[in-house]
């Protein structure tokens, strides 16, 4: 058995219904933002920190299904850790100059 073959049968088969499934939880995520702030049910404080998670989940969703981060590949790992870094650096910076 070749590698190819090997790294084959331990990924997890992409398939058009698992990205349909991705992108409708990820519809969902963004509707449910849209009502928080729609609705005003909450404080502005509470409603920004739910709509953060969402986010948070949204990207992860997005990292796993579309950007294929489950497969392990370091390359994509260090440039995505690389670019978030940096992004939290420059982030607090400007908050920083900014107090």
């Amino acid at each position: 058995m070749t590698q190819s073959n090997q790294h084959k049968q331990h990924r997890p088969r992409e398939t058009a219904g698992r990205h349909l499934i991705s992108f409708g939880w990820m519809l969902l995520f963004t509707a449910v933002s849209f009502a928080l702030v729609s609705l005003e049910r909450f404080s502005p404080r509470v409603t920004f920190a739910l709509i953060l998670v969402l986010a948070f989940i949204q990207f992860l969703i997005q990292l796993v299904s579309f950007m294929h981060l489950d497969r392990r590949q370091q390359l994509t790992i260090l440039f995505l850790t690389s670019g978030i870094g940096f992004s939290i650096i420059i982030a607090v910076g400007m908050w920083w100059l900014k107090g």
